[in-house]
């Protein structure tokens, strides 16, 4: 039981009576009648404030969560007293936890139910218990409010986001994938092997002209192609010091973790094989090859514990796991970061090694405050010193890049915002020009 700020109120104004009672007498009577009413107010309000075991609350949270969307947790409250009660909630959350707003409250009848909500945001992956409820009830015109701790415990996981699948579910049916500024590619009409006729339309290529059916049907046929199914699509993630930093507020394995689940639900839902490498100074997990989509859960539970080690990689170690286990030409996607030429030689060296049997492709995040810094004019820039390390910098990650691409390596630099639309469109690309 802890004071209401009505109560403090109504006790500091008893103070200006007693200092008036002081120079005219008839008034510290009635400051001593005013404190005798509110003692008697205190106490009645005392010993009406609803029970604690007449508070009534259960949670409902879904078990699983996306990493850093925000979702929708309730409380069921139940007012069981006799009394009309305003009650706050507030839940101790893990510390990788956010709750928006801080507080949930509500003003409940007497006997009423209601439901209070609240936004939750994880900022990283993994399992998380959900335990205590902070509870306050304060009765309507009540002087004091009962606090108290109630036990709810929970668990939920929070995942690699897929709340984007739906978004691009409609893109790829139309065989487009264009959002954010990725190119518009067809699907359907680009790839190797036949799916279907239809009219001849502007812009296709006359080689696509089936002249047999063009000669039935005395107008032009063109052939409609797809790519191929059952290829395989392989995933390496760095998960060593490389994809430790953070980018606004989510590390770069984050967006790394995020990419490549969208990428294997395209992958899975073109007929493809997806395979699933992560790796730091040791071999940290790997998913053997799976088809078909409702594989992608399994795909989901094999990321959602990556968690980034301070450690240096071993790409030599990862390679030699690479190529014992996968014979079949793929598309090999190495995700990591590059720093420069020199310490990055030898995933060059490896992924050109990759390229004789297989179609490697290296997926980088690039930097855009520091790029924004070296493209400061020196006159408008804060720091000259700082733009000469960003110059350095952003100067040798194009080298080490560029010499990639010289062995024959693909690669995609991107916006940690723009990876995934560019990743997909890189895959549909791929696909539809049959390099694999």
């Amino acid at each position: 039981m802890l004071p209401s700020a009505r109560l403090i109120i109504m006790v500091m104004a008893a103070a200006p009576l007693f200092l008036a009672g002081a120079v005219f007498p008839p008034l510290l009577v009635a400051a001593v009648a005013y404190v005798a009413v509110l003692i008697a107010y205190m106490i009645a309000d005392a010993l009406l404030l609803p029970r604690r075991n007449r508070i009534s609350i259960t949670r409902t949270a879904p078990d699983r969560l996306p990493i850093g969307v925000p979702t929708t947790v309730a409380f069921e409250v139940t007012n069981g007293s006799r009394r009309s009660a305003e009650i706050r909630l507030a839940e101790d959350l893990p510390e990788d936890m956010n709750a928006e707003p801080s507080e949930c409250a509500g003003l409940l009848d007497a006997g009423a139910r209601a439901t209070l909500t609240y936004r939750l945001t994880a900022r990283k992956r993994g399992r998380y218990l959900l335990s205590d409820v902070d509870v306050r009830v304060l009765p309507a015109m009540g002087l004091f409010y009962r606090q108290f701790r109630v036990s709810l415990p929970g668990e939920v996981h929070v995942f690699p986001n897929l709340a984007n699948i739906k978004r691009y579910e409609l893109l790829l049916r139309r065989g487009l994938t264009y959002e954010q500024g990725a190119a518009r590619l067809r699907q359907i009409g680009q790839g190797s092997e036949f799916e279907s006729l239809r009219l001849y339309g502007p812009g296709d290529e006359m080689s696509r002209v089936d002249w047999k059916a063009t000669a039935k049907r005395s107008r032009l046929i063109v052939k409609n192609f797809e790519p191929e199914r059952e290829q395989s699509v392989l995933v390496a993630i760095d998960v060593g010091r490389a994809t430790a930093g953070e980018f606004e507020g989510l590390s770069r394995l984050d967006y790394f973790v995020n990419a490549a689940l969208m990428l294997a639900y395209v992958a899975l839902r073109q007929g493809d094989w997806f395979s699933l490498l992560a790796f730091s100074d040791k071999i940290e997990g790997y998913l053997p090859p799976v088809r078909q989509l409702r594989n992608i859960d399994r795909v989901a539970r094999a990321l959602y514990q990556l968690e980034p080690r301070l450690t240096e990689a071993d790409y030599a170690a990862a390679c030699r796991f690479l190529s014992l286990r996968s014979r079949k030409r793929s598309l090999v996607c190495l995700m990591t970061d590059v720093i420069d030429r020199e310490a990055s030689g030898i995933i060059i060296d490896y992924m050109a090694r990759f390229a004789r049997y297989h179609l490697p492709l290296a997926i980088t995040l690039s930097d855009s405050e520091v790029r924004a810094l070296a493209e400061t004019p020196l006159s408008a820039g804060p720091d000259p010193y700082a733009k000469a390390v960003a110059l350095d910098v952003v100067t040798a990650r194009e080298e080490a890049l560029a010499a990639m691409r010289r062995r024959g390596v693909g690669v995609l630099d991107a916006d940690p915002h723009a990876l995934m639309p560019d990743l997909i469109s890189r895959y549909l690309l791929i696909k539809s020009t049959s390099r694999l």
